[in-house]
């Protein structure tokens, strides 16, 4: 025989055998990538989880940092009226009473 000829008849076989593997394989590869889609989606949902959580924390650190610096510049708000209003009542004379 001729060398090519040997060559392709072993390329041939080669091409045989893997399709045969293959064909035995196909269940095999069908569960290993229904297993792999559902790795996939079971990461994923963990992923879009956290980042949801991670999305209200900050959410909710920005509202209670929101509400803390409202309460803080009522305070100060309410100390500066306070003040203005009782500097105010002090520098009013009473009313004179009447004697009867």
């Amino acid at each position: 025989m001729q060398p090519r000829v040997l060559l392709v008849a072993t390329l041939l076989v080669l091409l045989a055998s893997a399709r045969a593997l293959e064909a035995e394989d196909a269940p095999l590869l069908g569960f290993m990538q229904g297993y792999m889609q559902q790795a996939s989606k079971t990461a994923q949902d963990a992923l879009t989880s956290m980042q949801e959580s991670l999305v209200a924390r900050q959410t909710m650190d920005w509202m209670t940092d929101g509400f803390s610096s409202l309460k803080d510049y009522w305070s100060t708000f309410k100390g500066t009226v306070s003040g203005f209003w009782d500097s105010t009542s002090e520098s009013t004379p009473a009313p004179p009473s009447e004697a009867i």
